[in-house]
């Protein structure tokens, strides 16, 4: 690249995303679970170890958007893994693993400590805590938004060409 400070946070992220889902989806191809595994799928089937959640909780938990979660949801309903259960307020339900999906949890579960590792190992071959530095940037993110962020410096220009 010949100027990294040219190119979006967005940008590299979501091409790193791209990058680790592909190969996540290669060696999930590999495994012959019976059906089109897909990366998305591992936070809310590791989300839902520990029992039914609602898709809010879910949200919160993962840390991704509402319409993500619901929209992976129907995928993984439609393969079989999740099911839809009702809460003890009627208005809302919450969604659980099927005893396919909690079978699936059960054997990915070894898969995913592999990649934890592997993460362990990039982390270690480029020197840089990929995880702690990320979580960092979303909490500072969570704190003040990249749009406040940018509006700020937007007035600090502003003023100065005044």
């Amino acid at each position: 690249m010949d100027d990294d400070t040219r190119i979006g946070l967005g940008e590299l992220l979501r091409h790193l995303s791209d990058l680790l889902d592909r190969d996540a989806e290669k060696i999930y191809a590999r495994l012959e679970t019976g059906l089109e595994y897909r990366a998305r799928y591992t936070p809310i089937m590791r989300a839902l170890a520990r029992g039914p959640l609602s898709v809010t909780e879910l949200q919160r938990k993962i840390r991704i958007s509402q319409g993500a979660v619901s929209q992976t949801a129907k995928l993984m309903q439609a393969d079989g893994l999740l099911r839809r259960t009702e809460a003890t307020d009627r208005r809302m339900h919450k969604l659980a693993l099927t005893q396919k999906g909690e079978a699936l949890r059960q054997r990915l579960s070894r898969e995913w400590a592999l990649h934890l590792d592997a993460i362990a190992e990039l982390e270690a071959e480029t020197g840089a805590a990929l995880r702690t530095d990320l979580i960092s940037t979303i909490t500072a993110l969570e704190r003040i938004g990249f749009a406040q962020r940018i509006e700020a410096l937007r007035d600090r220009r502003d003023d100065n060409e005044s």
